[in-house]
């Protein structure tokens, strides 16, 4: 870390330990900690691991598969881009591989890095359909992602929405209502 990114690191945990102090009882010592803590958490849910997701891609040998591929509530975790809140729910994708297959666990493996960003529930959902659409060369990809924001619980909690459910399709999902139709009765 540069002695720059130190002094701003210092600087804004001053900034948040005032704000923690204003409305806690806390000390400021207190709060500083805390502010500590938060900014280390942030810090390390944005980081991205050391692993290129292309390295996810490693298709299986022998495996020759042409039919639709379900996987259902795979967790995440992520958060908003204007709130700094987090949102989280479940992923469920469906695929139609070109025969190359991934192993089971990657789509996992996927979906935590992914999360790993500020961003929307829109763009998250888009981004997890095109990177497996990209990388894997497969024939299509829908994905439903439903989550929890807890921005909007906590800023209107009589009108807090429970669900919010996302979707995107691309190649057959996106062109083949049936196939599409086939995906959502599989996910359900």
């Amino acid at each position: 870390m540069t002695k720059k990114t130190k002094e701003e690191k210092k600087a804004a945990q001053e900034v948040l330990a005032k704000f923690i102090a204003e409305y806690s009882n806390k000390t400021i010592e207190e709060s500083f900690k805390a502010s500590e803590k938060f900014l280390n958490q942030i810090k390390a849910k944005l980081e991205h691991k050391d692993i290129e997701i292309k390295s996810i891609f490693q298709v299986l040998d022998n495996v020759d598969y042409h039919q639709p591929i379900y996987f259902k509530k795979l967790p995440f975790i992520s958060l908003c881009e204007h709130h700094l809140l987090p949102f989280f729910g479940n992923v469920d994708i469906g695929i139609f591989p070109s025969g190359k297959i991934i192993g089971v666990s990657k789509f996992a493996e996927l979906i935590d890095i992914l999360s790993r960003s500020l961003t929307l529930q829109e763009k998250y959902t888009e981004i997890i359909s095109k990177t497996i659409y990209k990388e894997l060369k497969c024939e299509g990809v829908f994905t439903r992602v439903t989550a929890k924001h807890l921005c909007s619980d906590m800023t209107n909690p009589k009108n807090s929405i429970s669900d919010v459910i996302t979707t995107h399709s691309i190649g057959l999902y996106e062109l083949d209502y049936s196939l599409r139709s086939e995906a959502l009765l599989n996910l359900n």
